[in-house]
């Protein structure tokens, strides 16, 4: 009767023991899963925020870009009013002698002219000179808004990877994956400030 007695206890202290060990582990699994879903709720914000980024500069992309082939265009029409200018006034510096009043006329036109040539070349702000600044001021804005896209693009895919390793992480119970997907967005928040601040870094 005492070896059963004793039978009895050690099978009581033998269940009791493994229902901690499942306690334990359920609280590990309950622990990991939390910190999977609140890595996936940050990630989903920064996804959100770094894509509303990227929608920005794929806009001034394009608004540069029409700005930057408008003054282009605008330079073109300079251009060829000046060379215009620079030929009529050549052929008319050619032509023989004539009347007082004809070479009178004459001089004032080529003056003009001449005048008219100059502005289209260094006027301050509708030159040719002023013109091709701004054009390619517009080009250097779209450039930097391109890059932007691109490290935002960049950004936004390390962190989507990181939102589906935390849900694959909150199933699968591992640790592992949770770590990984937390590595993706670290990358992914580095990646959409560098679009901000030094998006030639970012767009690699």
């Amino acid at each position: 009767m005492l070896k059963n007695l004793e039978h009895h206890e050690h099978a009581e202290h033998m269940a009791h023991g493994h229902g901690h060990g499942d306690e334990g582990g359920h609280s590990k699994g309950e622990h990991n899963s939390q910190m999977a879903a609140l890595l996936v709720a940050v990630l989903a914000a920064g996804l959100a925020i770094t894509e509303q980024g990227a929608r920005h500069a794929e806009i001034r992309v394009q608004q540069n870009a029409i700005f930057a082939a408008d003054t282009w265009s605008q330079y073109q029409a300079k251009s060829t009013r000046g060379t215009f200018s620079k030929d009529l006034g050549d052929l008319m510096s050619a032509l023989g002698p004539a009347e007082p009043a004809v070479m009178e006329r004459r001089a004032k036109v080529m003056e003009s002219l001449k005048r008219d040539q100059e502005r289209f070349e260094n006027d301050p702000k509708d030159g040719k000179k002023a013109i091709a600044k701004r054009a390619e001021e517009f080009e250097h804005e779209r450039d930097h808004s391109l890059e932007q896209t691109h490290a935002y693009h960049n950004g936004a895919a390390a962190m989507e990877l990181g939102i589906v390793l935390s849900t694959a992480s909150a199933i699968t119970k591992s640790r592992m994956l949770v770590r990984i997907a937390l590595g993706l967005g670290i990358v992914g928040f580095i990646l959409a400030v560098l679009a901000y601040v030094a998006p030639e870094y970012g767009a690699l």
